[in-house]
């Protein structure tokens, strides 16, 4: 009853978003970000559906379209990488023609719930994994193709960076076929040096929290760190202190079920303490600098502002586009341990896999599922490493290829290895939407000169989480 009961809710309020919006947000979305007519010959090609798996190719001349979603075809390096997949594949495949759908990161998944809702939707539909829940809960009959008998057999399960965090209520509904990302701490070796601070000496909060101490002069800083109604107010701090001390923000156990009001974590004496310590290295050491967007504190760091920046592997990319004379200045070094009571924890980041579904509305199934299954391979591999993210396939990330060519980004891939425990994602239910908006709303009142008490922000947010799973 409770999961109808919640199922009931989301369809409501989508559906409230859904005549708001009308329905012609497929034409919209493809204005978005789909190539204008002289470049769309790349972003819309015509290839053939897979019958051969080993190579692509098809025995038929039967002419079908496939539609693709994504978040990240606004992005140059993603449009660029998106294309050039697109364009390999024609090759083999003259007889499909793959049209690609989206619009900016903050207008995308409103585009997605009303597209749903239409019976609309793209054949492809590219999220995080933690999107799947939601998505796939509005229809009661499920959105999304159960991919098990798909992927069965192909050896891909073990070899896809967060391919297990693919699963809901037993059926595989996505593929980590193209990239992912977690973070490391980038540093100016140039600033560094002239404080007198090895970074390789960083090697727990307190380690960073000294060395960082080192910049602070009025009106300076270390790092700068978001503080708004951007998401980052509460990933930055959960990926960095939060979640590696007390293994999940939001539930026990590395964020998994059961996903019950008595397993919430929020205010578990862990969480209080790292909210504390993050609000202390903001506004009592004045390590870091209030901004309202992450682009802010990346341009901090690009004009040598400040000497360090958190970040993925997508930031190497960018600082090159940015000013290539800046990467002979630029290292990096993996999230530092925690030690909390006398015990080290050690670093257990997000994983930020991006993940792509078959809509059950496809009519082509079979090929939709060819195309997405070459992406893994090493040949699509090599193309989805330009969009600067570490590609899925761990088989090619670890490759000599791999590491001569992405040397600085290879770095992260180490660090998961040796340095990180297991990467920790949030929970992929549907309620994550409300609970994210909980959290953020606390984070808000804590991180930002507003200075909220800690320990009462965080029992109001384990209160309005539990009620939010006890519906």
């Amino acid at each position: 009853m409770k999961k109808l009961k919640s199922v009931f809710l989301i369809m409501f309020s989508l559906m409230i978003i859904f005549t708001m919006t009308a329905c012609g947000k497929k034409s919209e979305s493809t204005d978005a970000s789909k190539k204008d007519s002289d470049s769309a010959d790349s972003s819309e090609t015509e290839v053939s559906p897979g019958k051969d798996t080993s190579s692509g190719t098809s025995d038929t001349d039967e002419k079908i379209t496939l539609s693709f979603s994504t978040s990240v075809y606004v992005e140059e390096p993603h449009q660029k990488a998106i294309d050039g997949l697109i364009a390999a594949y024609n090759k083999k495949n003259p007889n499909v023609t793959i049209e690609i759908y989206g619009a900016g990161y903050d207008g995308y998944w409103d585009n997605i719930t009303t597209e749903i809702l239409a019976n609309n939707e793209s054949d492809m539909i590219q999220v995080y994994p933690e999107n799947i829940s939601t998505y796939q809960a509005i229809r009661p009959e499920g959105t999304f193709i159960d991919l098990t008998p798909y992927i069965q057999g192909t050896g891909l399960e073990d070899k896809l960076v967060g391919q297990e965090l693919c699963s809901v209520d037993n059926q595989v509904l996505a593929i980590s076929n193209y990239a992912w990302g977690t973070t490391g701490i980038f540093y100016r070796k140039s600033l560094l040096k002239e404080a007198g601070v090895d970074p390789e000496s960083i090697k727990t909060q307190e380690d960073f929290r000294n060395a960082c101490k080192k910049f602070v002069k009025e009106g300076k800083h270390a790092m700068g760190v978001v503080s708004g109604t951007h998401a980052f107010t509460i990933s930055e701090w959960n990926r960095l202190i939060a979640r590696p001390v007390s293994g999940g923000l939001y539930f026990k156990n590395n964020e998994s079920g059961p996903y019950t009001a008595e397993n919430v974590n929020v205010n578990c004496p862990e969480n209080v303490w790292a909210a504390k310590w993050w609000q202390d290295f903001i506004l009592k050491d004045k390590a870091a600098k209030l901004v309202p967007d992450k682009k802010d504190s990346r341009e901090m760091f690009w004009n040598n502002e400040v000497p360090f920046n958190m970040d993925g592997p997508w930031f190497v990319g960018m600082t090159r586009e940015r000013d290539e004379s800046l990467m002979d200045d630029i290292g990096i070094i993996p999230q530092f341990d925690i030690v909390y009571e006398g015990k080290n924890y050690k670093p257990n980041p997000t994983n930020y896999p991006l993940v792509t579904m078959i809509s059950k509305n496809c009519k082509h199934p079979d090929e939709a599922w060819e195309f997405l299954k070459w992406m893994a391979s090493d040949e699509a591999q090599a193309i989805i490493a330009e969009c600067g993210m570490i590609p899925s396939n761990i088989d090619y990330s670890t490759s000599e290829e791999y590491i001569q060519n992405h040397s600085l980004e290879y770095q992260i891939v180490d660090f998961m290895k040796n340095n990180y425990t297991d990467l920790i994602a949030d929970p992929n239910i549907p309620q994550l939407g409300e609970l994210s908006q909980i959290m953020l709303d606390v984070g808000q009142a804590m991180f930002s000169e507003q200075a909220a008490d800690v320990q009462t922000e965080m029992n109001k947010a384990q209160k309005a989480i539990e009620e939010v799973m006890s519906r």
